[in-house]
Parts: structure tokens; C-alpha cells; sequence
């Protein structure tokens, strides 16, 4: 059975993290108006061109919100510093199919840490790249790139539906984020193909309703809480 749940992960690579005053209204704004995750994009400027923190960062977030957090690691070899983040107070790990030497050892490492585990694959990657990585249990979401990894405000790249409709054909049960160039229009075929976590950046914080936006973005499923899902 396809996951109907819609849970919105507010990326905070869209706002000007570094300002103390910014970040706590941000995190104030989007546990207010209904987001479920915040989205930590962690560069390390070798896998992507950019840096953005470390998970001294997610620490200091830990204590500012309610909200899970949900860390994307954009670096390269994620298993030399899983540990730190899942430490820090990280709910969610993932990491790019990319950047791991060895994958299947990378997310039972993250599993093993009591995260859950993600694997991101970018827009040139095909799908069927992770198509044995399903089904494992060792797989807890898949995190489709609708952009290049590295910045915020990209345009979504054609396909990255028909991406997510792939993965969605290949695991039922698996939940499936899309990452990058989401709006409120494309939102609901993304919903439509498979995609059950959605995550936002640009098109929440520039939002003159913020309540109103991230309620169009979830559509009219929602769950109150992933982690109970995963404790199952």
C-alpha cells in the first residue's frame, strides 16, 4: 500500500541561517504553521560546491525546536561523520548514493545509530541504481533531487516526477522526498507519482501565508507523527 501520509520538511537553506534573530523566527514560523521537519542541507563544499555547517549546528537546533530534524548530507565519505550528527540530535540521516563507498554499510550504520535512514540520489542518477538497496530494511526513505544539489531557488528539473513514479513502483512502502524546485503547482503530481515527504524552502519562507502555503503543499492527507510510523 503507497504511503498516503504528506509531511512537509521546511529547508532552512532558504533563509539566512546565520542570523540568530532569522532562525529562531524561522523555526518558530514553520513548527506554528505546520511543518513537520526541518530540512538541514549539510554541505561540505567538495561534494558540492558550497559549505553551509556541521553538526554543531544540528546540535544548537536541538534545543530550539520540537520539530524532527532532518539532515541531508551533502558531503563526501557521510560514514566518517554519521556519528556526529546522529549525536547532535538528528531524526532523519541521509545520505547521496553518490558519496558512499559502501551504501548498504553506510545506512545500517545510520540504523544502528536509532535514525532513520535515508538515501539521496541526483538528478543524473538513474533509479534503478537503488532498485537492490529496496526491501532490505535497511532503506527508510528515498530522497529524490528535483534540482543539482547545492543551492537554494532552482528550477525543477523535467523527469524528477517520473522519478519518484519509478522508485514508487519499485517499493510501496518506502517514503519518498523530493528535494528542490517544489511549488505549490507541481506539488500535487509530485503527491500524485508517490512522493509522501516534501520539501521546501523558497516557496514556504517567501510565502505571505505561510499557514495557508504549507497546507497546499500537503494536500489533504497528513499524519501527526513519522516517527510512530517507524517504531511500528
Amino acid at each position: 500500500m503507497i504511503p498516503k501520509y504528506i509531511r512537509i520538511s521546511a529547508s532552512l537553506l532558504a533563509i539566512d541561517f546565520n542570523n540568530e534573530e532569522v532562525l529562531d523566527k524561522a523555526l518558530a514560523d514553520i513548527e506554528k504553521n505546520g511543518a513537520n521537519f526541518v530540512h538541514l542541507d549539510v554541505m561540505d563544499g567538495k561534494f558540492v560546491k558550497n559549505k553551509t555547517f556541521d553538526h554543531t549546528f544540528v546540535d544548537k537546533l536541538r534545543d530550539k525546536t520540537n520539530l524532527m530534524l532532518d539532515v541531508h548530507l551533502m558531503v563526501e565519505n557521510p560514514e566518517a561523520v554519521i556519528e556526529k550528527y546522529a549525536k547532535a540530535g538528528a531524526d532523519i540521516i541521509t545520505v547521496h548514493f553518490e558519496a558512499c563507498k559502501d551504501i548498504e554499510k553506510t545506512l545500517k550504520q545510520i540504523k544502528s545509530l536509532n535514525c532513520i535512514a535515508g538515501v539521496a540520489i541526483n538528478p543524473k542518477t538513474p533509479a534503478l541504481k537503488i532498485r537492490d538497496l529496496l526491501g532490505k530494511g535497511i532503506v527508510d526513505v528515498v530522497v529524490v533531487m528535483g534540482v543539482n544539489p547545492g543551492a537554494s531557488g532552482q528550477k525543477f528539473i523535467p523527469g524528477s516526477a517520473e522519478k519518484i513514479a519509478e522508485i514508487r513502483d519499485m517499493d510501496k512502502n518506502v517514503f519518498i522526498e523530493i528535494d528542490g524546485g517544489v511549488t505549490i503547482k507541481n506539488a500535487k503530481i509530485l503527491r500524485l507519482v508517490g512522493a509522501n515527504i516534501i520539501i521546501s524552502g523558497a516557496t514556504i519562507f517567501q510565502s505571505k501565508n505561510m499557514k495557508k502555503t504549507i497546507k497546499q503543499l500537503k494536500g489533504k492527507a497528513f499524519m501527526n507523527n513519522l516517527m510512530d510510523h517507524f517504531k511500528k
